[in-house]
């Protein structure tokens, strides 16, 4: 189960399936689902699959599959240098990775559609890239790299398996802008070209898209002809929004205490069920990423109509009409503001960034590259801390509290329950190093070690307004 907190519908994973399913693309699916604990109620989430072995024991009838390799970490670009060790094999039994090798070389050596159409899926992987293009999605191949899986059902092609659609649909879009070698300064993100979008120039966008666009052309038409079309969608997130509603409203219901149920962290932000009913129409709303999400049909509606001019298509004229109507809550909709919004004084280079987690798991990353100062550097002393969750901003346990709940890069982890907060346990060391490795671009060292972005001299923070190297001695 997942809460989805990043965005304010509980829809944007559930349609991302449906209209994967609709088209019968491989695709795990979604639902919902109450939790309820000891019969207290934890809240409302969403219910998917997970791309493991048993759903592919399912799905392909292929238990113990060895041809199953997730890619989770970032920069994954199908290639060996990339993806030979940061894809991982799901079944733990297998050492012998050179049938993965072997098809990432192949890959690499390709040289046009044809080299390759005997052993990769092509048609699949040409539909997610259109996908990710209609629904802005920068958190999967085009941007990230990452969230994806290779898997090769017995004889058969090797095929690409999405997951994690919790930032689609104009959802924190502005993080997938700066990727790439230039600073895209165009925010109108439905009016992008899939050019501009695609930032990152890999091998296999080459070879199966930019020498030859025709077949790509006709799968993106197709997507929006049968399942990315506002004729199709709108009337879905209807029918959705109002069968959840009462669960929503349940779910930012406060009780007595004027406790949320679920909510472990209390300092976590949360979206009023007044966002969730502007979002889920034309109302773009503040994320609690430190960006917006488009309202879901204004995104969908304005996609559409630029598709459809940019492609001919002949699309619905109830939808192409520029008068077509529609209302936004203004108590609602987004400033626009960002706290990272900054003048772009240097073009980007490929990065990825870590926002904090609401519970102490590391959630998504973005890239771009922190612009120069031009105020005098100084260099912080490196300051006292009695654990390391605090340079992330939590809270150390109380000295009494020694259960471990969670492990991550970051230590042992604990909850108290007096103040229903999530605490680190692992005692800070102080580091020995005294240099600051960012001064020599200009930038002094942070404070603390909340990564906001990270590129290839280092990780990025942003304290006190201004950009900082992450010191290296941060647990990341």
């Amino acid at each position: 189960i997942r809460p989805d907190s990043r965005e304010a519908t509980y829809l944007r994973s559930k349609l991302v399936c449906d209209m994967h399913n609709r088209l019968g693309l491989p695709s795990i699916s979604a639902n919902y689902a109450t939790l309820y604990i000891n019969d207290e109620y934890m809240g409302f989430y969403i219910l998917m699959d997970s791309i493991k072995l048993p759903w592919i024991e399912d799905v392909y009838d292929d238990p113990d599959s060895t041809s199953l390799y997730k890619c989770k970490s970032t920069n994954n670009h199908l290639t060996v240098k990339s993806s030979s060790n940061g894809c991982v094999n799901e079944n733990d039994e297998v050492t012998d990775n050179t049938e993965w090798i072997e098809f990432l070389t192949t890959l690499d050596n390709a040289k046009s559609p044809e080299d390759i159409e005997d052993i990769f899926d092509i048609d699949l992987f040409l539909n997610e890239m259109a996908f990710e293009y209609l629904s802005g999605s920068w958190d999967h191949y085009l941007n990230f790299g990452h969230n994806f899986s290779l898997y090769k059902p017995k004889n058969d092609k090797w095929k690409i398996l999405y997951y994690d659609f919790d930032g689609e649909l104009g959802q924190d879009t502005s993080m997938g802008s700066g990727f790439g070698r230039y600073t895209n300064d165009n925010t109108d993100y439905p009016s992008y070209s899939f050019e501009e979008f695609a930032a990152k120039k890999t091998h296999l966008l080459d070879i199966l898209i930019f020498q030859n666009t025709t077949r790509f052309d006709n799968i993106l038409k197709n997507f929006v002809t049968n399942a990315f079309n506002p004729t199709i969608l709108f009337p879905h997130i209807d029918e959705l929004k109002e069968f959840i509603r009462p669960y929503v409203e349940l779910d930012k219901t406060p009780d007595e205490n004027g406790k949320y149920p679920g909510r472990l962290n209390e300092n976590s932000g949360d979206y009023s069920f007044a966002e969730w009913e502007a979002n889920c129409e034309f109302t773009t709303v503040d994320s609690s990423q430190f960006d917006n999400g488009y309202g879901l049909k204004y995104w969908i509606l304005q996609k559409y109509r630029y598709v459809c001019k940019t492609y001919n298509m002949d699309c619905d004229p109830v939808y192409m009409d520029e008068n077509y109507q529609y209302t936004i809550d203004k108590s609602v909709e987004s400033t626009g503001s960002k706290p990272w919004d900054r003048p772009q004084q240097q073009q980007p280079q490929t990065t990825t960034t870590q926002q904090p987690p609401e519970q102490p798991e590391p959630t998504t990353t973005v890239d771009v590259v922190p612009p120069q100062p031009t105020e005098t550097i100084i260099t912080p002393e490196v300051p006292q801390y009695n654990c390391w969750a605090e340079l992330i901003g939590y809270p150390c346990c109380p000295p009494h509290n020694k259960i471990v709940f969670s492990h991550d890069e970051n230590g042992d982890w604990g909850y108290d329950y007096k103040t229903n907060q999530w605490c680190g346990i692992t005692p800070f060391v102080a580091p020995a190093e005294e240099e600051c490795w960012s001064e020599i671009y200009g930038y002094s060292c942070c404070k603390g070690c909340t990564i906001y972005e990270s590129d290839v001299d280092g990780n990025w923070g942003y304290e006190d307004g201004k950009w900082c190297g992450i010191p290296s001695y941060c647990p990341v």
